[in-house]
């Protein structure tokens, strides 16, 4: 079952994403909430805590919870474990899946994902498409005893709605490594773009809220499509 207060969080941040708190550009007061959803005022801010990480409301003491003003371009997040369709959910995004079967984990990706080599794995490699052009290449591996399904029809839309909503996957954080590489043939084929050239790299390993790690991806930008936000909060 899911952790209360990030159903919470995905069903504020669903309404902030519908506009319903755009009149008054801010939410509802932390006991309003409370009552709203029947649970505690602790819960409440744990939820208001995903909000502020995933960039969607600030706090000011004694006035409220307020709206961020909206960017006019998407960004990646890196500080949101939702994947690139909310990330980029103003876009149009198309997926092509490249390769999807069940593996065993060798050596250097057993150790990074502290399982014993040959355990079983489902590894992914998508091509991601926005607004009609080619953003990036993802190179993913999921514990098969963590998801034990996983099929085209799921990864052509959204794993991570798939991970939230069905399996209802508990995801507590990920560690995050941005480098740059130059790409091989095949990579810049892809993204169209020239053998050589730079490619933005992302590499996340995720972990369930008991620290179990389940999840280990690379993803390949376009280095001149991609950009990326963090947002910091200063309490």
């Amino acid at each position: 079952m899911a952790v209360k207060y990030r159903e919470i969080a995905d069903s504020l941040e669903k309404d902030i994403r519908e506009g319903i708190f755009d009149a008054s550009n801010k939410l509802p007061t932390e006991e309003e909430l409370a009552k709203q959803f029947e649970v505690s005022r602790s819960t409440v801010r744990k939820a208001v805590t995903q909000l502020v990480n995933r960039g969607y409301i600030y706090q000011v003491q004694g006035s409220g919870m307020f709206l961020r003003k909206k960017s006019e371009t998407d960004y990646i997040n890196l500080g949101s474990l939702r994947g690139l369709t909310k990330d980029l959910s103003a876009k149009t995004i198309e997926t092509k899946i490249l390769e999807l079967r069940v593996i065993e984990a060798e050596e250097e990706v057993a150790n990074r994902m502290q399982c014993e080599p040959g355990t079983k794995l489902y590894y992914t490699k998508r091509i991601r498409i926005v607004n009609e052009e080619p953003f990036s290449i993802e190179l993913s591996y999921f514990k098969k005893d963590i998801v034990p399904y996983l099929n085209k029809d799921i990864a052509i839309q959204s794993i991570y709605t798939y991970l939230i909503d069905d399996l209802r996957l508990n995801i507590g954080f990920a560690d995050k490594v941005i480098n740059c590489e130059l790409m091989d043939e095949e990579t810049a084929f892809l993204l169209n773009l020239n053998a050589g050239d730079p490619g933005l790299i992302i590499e996340n390993t995720v972990s369930l809220t008991n620290g179990s790690i389940f999840e280990l991806s690379k993803s390949i930008f376009h280095y001149q499509k991609a950009k990326i936000l963090d947002r910091v909060s200063f309490k």
